[in-house]
């Protein structure tokens, strides 16, 4: 990479994708060239029990990185490994399916340098938008938008399209507090983000391919989001336990640092002795 730190750092989350994440990656890299500044890619493979890790690092790109553990934890947990490792100012996530057009984060990358955002995140909403999807996935997609209205300061109509942009201030803050891994993930970080000032929330157009089959949807996945909402809201309402959380941890890396500040000064003082009775 020819700096220390890239402009923008993507991660994009893949489980038992062999027969497409070359592809894909190769397509990401092609995207992020037209940024004209240095990125770099991280591929996370989400307990993936296929080629996907080996086929991803064929590419052969130095940019790329491909992070892998043995066994599935779902999108959000693969998300928040890879951004944990991430060196670029601005942190992207990316669903490595593709049916979110890859050259988003270049837009969204470009809105930082004009407005004073924390996020840029994809939009099925926005007016210039260019989505296809199943009438009954719009259905409870309106649907969970309005309850998410309801129960948080969300500055945002739609909180789960696969594609975001954030400062990595955000994600360094909130990160470490998030619960949720895999069906409400991107509504938690947004949420929890806003409860932490991070609520400069700017809407960007898609072009949405879908690739699903069929137009079903998977009633216990719809379940389980409204569960993981409504746990969401309790624990910011009611427990107040993100604030608490923050404040134990910072806690604990004040303590830390005391710690070690009291260790070094300790061996300071035994080098001293140790040089006066030489």
């Amino acid at each position: 990479m020819s700096e220390i730190s890239p402009c923008v750092s993507v991660v994009t989350p893949v489980y038992n994708g062999e027969h497409f994440i070359s592809d894909n990656v190769r397509a990401i890299l092609g995207a992020l060239e037209e940024l004209g500044r240095s990125f770099e890619l991280i591929v996370v493979c989400d307990g993936s029990v296929d080629g996907t890790a080996a086929c991803a690092e064929a590419v052969g790109d130095p940019r790329v990185r491909v992070l892998r553990y043995p066994v599935n934890q779902g999108k959000g947990h693969a998300l928040l490994h890879g951004s944990a490792v991430a060196h670029g100012r601005l942190v992207a996530w990316l669903d490595s399916d593709l049916d979110i057009d890859p050259r988003f984060v270049v837009a969204a990358v470009t809105a930082f340098d004009h407005d004073p955002v924390d996020a840029v995140i994809g939009s099925k909403r926005h007016p210039a938008s260019q989505v296809d999807y199943p009438w009954i996935r719009r259905f409870y997609s309106w649907g969970f938008q309005l309850l998410v209205r309801l129960l948080f300061r969300v500055k945002a109509r739609d909180t789960q399209v696969g594609a975001k942009v954030f400062r990595r201030e955000l994600i360094e803050t909130v990160g470490p507090l998030l619960l949720v891994k895999r069906y409400a993930f991107d509504l938690e970080v947004l949420a929890v983000a806003a409860e932490f000032g991070f609520d400069r929330v700017q809407e960007a157009p898609i072009a949405l391919s879908y690739r699903f089959s069929g137009s079903g949807i998977n009633r216990d996945a719809v379940w389980r989001m409204f569960v993981d909402t409504l746990a969401i809201a309790y624990r910011i309402h009611i427990r107040h336990w993100y604030v608490r959380r923050f404040a134990s941890l910072q806690r604990d890396r004040m303590d830390r640092r005391a710690q070690s500040d009291g260790a070094h000064t300790t061996a300071a003082e035994a080098d001293h002795e140790q040089a006066l009775l030489s």
